[in-house]
């Protein structure tokens, strides 16, 4: 089985530094971008299973770099962690179908692995399986 590839958008070193080395001993492949336009860059080149993004950094806010990534590639699993769930970027990203969903950044790291695992390996159902199980 290959390795499962996360790319992790965010500004804050120490929050870059602690996920990195978490995903890494979980067994994933870690990058990290440290604002939204060097994420679109490095998506491109590293196309990862899912990326963690930050909702505000300077250069390129985290739903803006979310809907970049989206129109590279319309299938990119994206979660948004932020250390302000409610702010209005965040709603907007998920509204939009730029990310699959919100979590404040002082959730348990179990949390958001289990998370990170769901929505990677997450498939929804064709619409033959969908018949056949009905």
């Amino acid at each position: 089985m290959a390795t499962k590839k996360i790319l992790i958008v965010d500004d804050n070193a120490n929050i870059n530094d602690l996920y990195k080395e978490y995903f890494e001993a979980k067994g994933y492949c870690a990058e990290i971008a440290e604002n939204g336009r060097e994420g679109i860059e490095m998506y491109r080149s590293l196309k990862p299973d899912i990326v963690l993004m930050d909702v505000q950094m300077p250069v390129m806010n985290g739903y803006e770099s979310s809907k970049g990534i989206k129109h590279l590639d319309p299938q990119a699993k994206i979660l948004m962690v932020t250390g302000h769930p409610n702010d209005p970027l965040a709603e907007k990203s998920l509204l939009e179908g730029y990310v699959t969903s919100v979590m404040s950044k002082t959730c348990a790291l179990h949390n958001l692995f289990d998370l990170v695992n769901y929505t990677v390996d997450y498939r929804p159902l064709t619409d033959a399986e969908l018949s056949s199980a009905l």
